[in-house]
């Protein structure tokens, strides 16, 4: 179980990460400051702080807390972007990164005692 939980981590990180680069630097983004809807750079710096909880867990990545803590929001995060990106149907590989982070997340929950 820790093997899958450190590939949870690994994988949302990488996965916030490049979502965060993309809509922060993309042209809804900083440079488009100023001009009205600015949804695209706010979820950019929220995508940015769920990743950056991949790596403050990282060296707690055994603690029973830490990794309730982990579990619960990645599975509230990743569920909830499921939905809406299911909801919108305009980004599938979107969709399916989210699910199969939510569905990881939400096993993993079940397992947390296996993982610390």
């Amino acid at each position: 179980m820790q093997v899958a939980y450190n590939v949870l981590l690994i994988l949302s990180f990488l996965t916030e990460t490049m979502a965060a680069v993309s809509l922060i630097g993309g042209p809804d983004g900083l440079s488009a400051a100023g001009k009205g809807e600015m949804w695209s750079m706010h979820y950019g710096f929220a995508a940015l702080a769920v990743a950056s909880g991949s790596l403050w867990a990282w060296p707690q990545r055994r603690s029973l807390p830490a990794v309730t803590l982990m579990l619960g929001l990645m599975s509230i995060f990743h569920t909830g972007l499921a939905i809406s990106l299911l909801t919108a149907g305009d980004q599938q590989v979107g969709l399916v990164l989210h699910t199969i982070l939510a569905v990881l997340a939400l096993g993993l929950t079940t397992q947390r005692s296996k993982i610390a």
